[in-house]
């Protein structure tokens, strides 16, 4: 856990085994209103709360950015190595 991400020609290595099949897992800033006193989510065009459905989560999800992102970390998927948590 004490080794650093390995990168070679634009390409993210394993420091452990040299795998490529690495993953990295950072925080996307997801925005999202809701009542203070109550938790219901507030719809921004109406100002009204509102349940928000699967597909509206789904798609806020997809729209999130990852720009101002506060960690990450990166795992190798072949032998399990996992790198610590950076912060910006």
């Amino acid at each position: 856990m004490d080794q650093e991400i390995i990168q070679k020609n634009g390409v993210y290595l394993c420091p452990k085994c040299g795998s490529k099949r690495v993953t990295e897992y950072f925080q996307a800033v997801l925005h999202k209103a809701k009542d203070v006193n109550t938790g219901t989510s507030i719809n921004l065009r109406t100002n009204k709360p509102y349940k928000m459905s699967n597909r509206e989560k789904a798609q806020m999800y997809d729209m999130a950015t990852t720009e101002g992102v506060g960690c990450w970390s990166y795992e190798c998927r072949k032998c399990g190595w996992s790198s610590q948590i950076y912060a910006e």
